[in-house]
């Protein structure tokens, strides 16, 4: 699948140019995707304001209604910070032979899809964070929300971790279009899982404490519920380390068991296509 990575090739940065640009391609539609990825963020906005303002306790899953507040608008940013979308492009790719280029060409496969993935998310991340620095500065000037620069810092360290550690599962899980013909539903329904179980809809809390333990040990968490967790105060600088720490652990057992994967699966491919 190609000869490794090397370190002063600048086909690797054109790759991530490529995404950059594949990524403004459609305008009007980037726009009306990010314009659509804050309104789930603004319903949960008020609906967390009501179960606050009916409850009338002052706190909710072990959240204060600031911590919830911050929660809800961080995990959608995150969520769509950390958005993959390239499995279905791999599974084409291996369905219709267009994996075949890469392996007589001198292009490592993992490399070019990360470049793809990193390319895409630079004017991604611009345009989300700072929607989501106007929506939480609004919220603190109406008295909704606080919390400090220290918090932020953390969030910042841990979201690069995030952002590889959910590169890597759906990386691993694209491999799967080897031995699955039709592996657009099952990339779907699994994608549905992670999402629940990564604490973008809501925070692994709400599920108990057995099944939030049970969560905790799954790569998925580290993705979303970790790093809001650091930004809402949740956890303690110590705590945030190991969660760094855990993140870039799973990153080294998934890169493992993607690389076996794909060296499996590679092994039965056959070129049918382009």
């Amino acid at each position: 699948m190609g000869a490794g990575w090397p370190m002063r090739n600048n086909k690797y940065v054109k790759v991530l140019q490529l995404g950059m640009q594949n990524e403004m391609e459609y305008r009007a539609n980037y726009w009306l995707q990010m314009a659509g990825f804050m309104l789930p963020i603004m319903t949960q906005i008020f609906l967390w304001l009501a179960v606050f303002g009916s409850s009338g306790q002052a706190s909710v899953l072990g959240y204060s209604l600031s911590e919830m507040l911050v929660y809800v608008v961080m995990a959608g940013v995150t969520g769509k910070l950390i958005a993959t979308g390239f499995e279905y492009e791999i599974a084409t790719d291996i369905k219709e032979g267009g994996l075949a280029k890469f392996m007589v060409q001198p292009v490592h496969y993992f490399a070019y899809r990360f470049c793809r993935f990193i390319g895409g998310k630079v004017i991604q991340s611009a345009v989300v964070l700072l929607a989501a620095a106007i929506l939480l500065l609004c919220l603190s000037l109406e008295g909704q929300i606080s919390f400090g620069l220290s918090h932020i810092l953390l969030y910042i360290l841990a979201l690069p971790g995030a952002l590889v550690l959910n590169f890597v599962v759906y990386y691993a899980l694209s491999g799967i279009a080897f031995w699955v013909t039709e592996s657009a539903g099952l990339f779907y329904t699994l994608s549905l899982v992670i999402y629940v179980a990564s604490g973008t809809v809501f925070p692994l809390t709400i599920f108990g404490d057995a099944l939030a333990r049970l969560f905790s040990l799954l790569p998925f968490s580290y993705t979303v519920f970790f790093p809001v967790n650091a930004l809402t105060g949740k956890l303690t600088v110590l705590e945030a380390a190991e969660g760094i720490g855990v993140q870039w652990i799973w990153i080294a057992v998934l890169a493992a068991v993607s690389r076996w994967v794909w060296q499996a699966g590679v092994k039965r491919f056959v070129s049918v296509g382009g």
